[in-house]
């Protein structure tokens, strides 16, 4: 009792608080491992984190997913290395971070997975990195191989040959090839996820295969139509498809010819997978600006960023207006002085390599450049203007940017749930 007779007030607890208020102080924690732990204290902040879809989303929106290194293919990888194994390098990219550090050694990077199954013979490159999964296929053979890092004993192999790509394709010009194989996720949940393939026969006829996590459980593949693209001159020599560029803007992929004419689109609904071709920017055709790359900023706006000397800048299309289809140039980064600070010289210029939503990954050095120059590796993100450097290295293979995934398998409800890898 108080001292006036009254009842003495209850003690206010944090269980006392209102939900919304409870969901606005784990907005502000400082990453997805710190709303993890939060979400472990007790069931009902568990049932509140995973119950609340809106929450998921702003939460992902405030707190990107973070860089945690880069894969390296082998160099020259399709040469014979008199029996050792090819397996793609891991260099971490923010060695000074605790927290990223004990994922990365708590992890499978160095892909053990595919060096014990494949022994001596082990022989893989790396198509793409998103979601937190690694996508790989084996030199030679028509096997992908599906790993996240984060977790070990994680992966899954496709073969497909099992989806008879080539089988029904009776006007059929030279051998089927493999052209490019990605990954499509939903940062939302990172047990959501779809393989695309392009193959072809012969240099202009195309098909796409998809596989969803969700619809594909049992294996299945979805096939595109054949698609013949047009090749008006097909002795210039400028007639190859970029496969390895693979190009993102929202769920479509963009891959372009070497002429730069025109690019090849893929749908990857996988309820029926098409290709198409389009036309691209004029600016893509000109000799001034040959490092560029087709990706996405401010949501799903589409945009090309491209590098020029030391420039870095981006284009984006008008969606309405008089304008409405046109290309303008929003903004253009100086890194002259950066760069030169940072090498103590100046190179030959800046070469775009990779972009991940509105961050672009470039190096200060062509690809297989002269040894005695140091080569940076760095990212700019066009939204906000950061510039990171990463570390230097020998730039001598392709590489994908390796993210944390966005969402956490612990904060999903029961009914989102479908263990792609069982």
């Amino acid at each position: 009792m108080a001292a006036n007779g009254q009842p003495a007030a209850a003690a206010a607890t944090i269980d006392d608080l209102p939900e919304i208020l409870l969901l606005d102080i784990f907005l502000r924690l400082p990453s997805l491992s710190d709303l993890v732990r939060a979400a472990c204290t007790c069931l009902p902040w568990r049932n509140l984190v995973t119950n609340f879809p809106p929450f998921r989303r702003q939460f992902i929106d405030l707190h990107p997913a973070p860089l945690l290194g880069l894969f390296f293919d082998t160099p020259f990888p399709h040469v014979p290395h008199n029996g050792f194994h090819c397996i793609p390098a891991f260099a971490p990219a923010r060695r000074n971070d605790p927290e990223l550090v004990a994922a990365i050694l708590s992890g499978e990077f160095f892909l053990t997975t595919l060096q014990a199954r494949d022994g001596p013979e082990a022989n893989w490159i790396v198509y793409d990195a998103r979601g937190g999964y690694l996508l790989l296929k084996k030199l030679g053979e028509l096997l992908l191989a599906l790993l996240n890092p984060l977790a070990r004993w994680c992966e899954r192999f496709f073969d497909l040959s099992d989806a008879h790509i080539f089988d029904d394709d009776d006007d059929r010009e030279g051998d089927g090839q493999f052209l490019h194989a990605g990954l499509i996720c939903d940062d939302e949940n990172p047990e959501s996820f779809r393989i695309f393939c392009l193959v072809a026969h012969g240099k202009f006829r195309l098909r796409a295969a998809v596989f969803s996590s969700f619809l594909g459980i049992g294996g299945d593949w979805f096939l595109s139509p054949w698609l013949d693209v047009p090749h008006p001159d097909p002795e210039g020599g400028q007639g190859d498809l970029l496969p390895e560029s693979g190009m993102r803007v929202g769920n479509f992929v963009y891959w372009p010819y070497r002429n730069r004419a025109y690019v090849v689109v893929l749908d990857p609904d996988p309820n029926n997978p098409r290709l198409f071709v389009e036309m691209i920017p004029p600016l893509l055709n000109l000799d001034g600006f040959p490092s560029s790359i087709l990706g996405q900023i401010n949501g799903d706006n589409m945009c090309i960023a491209y590098s020029n000397g030391f420039n870095i800048g981006f284009m984006l299309r008008q969606e309405d207006g008089l304008d409405a289809g046109a290309w303008a140039n929003i903004r253009v980064f100086d890194l002259t002085d950066k760069v030169q600070r940072k090498l103590g010289h100046l190179t030959n210029g800046l070469e775009i390599a990779a972009m991940r939503g509105s961050i672009v990954y470039f190096t200060t050095s062509q690809m297989f450049h002269p040894l005695e120059y140091t080569c940076w590796f760095a990212c700019l993100c066009l939204e906000s203007r950061r510039l990171e450097w990463l570390f230097p290295r020998t730039y001598n293979g392709l590489f994908q940017p390796y993210h944390h995934s966005s969402w956490s398998t612990f904060l999903l409800p029961e009914n989102e749930r479908f263990y792609p890898f069982i």
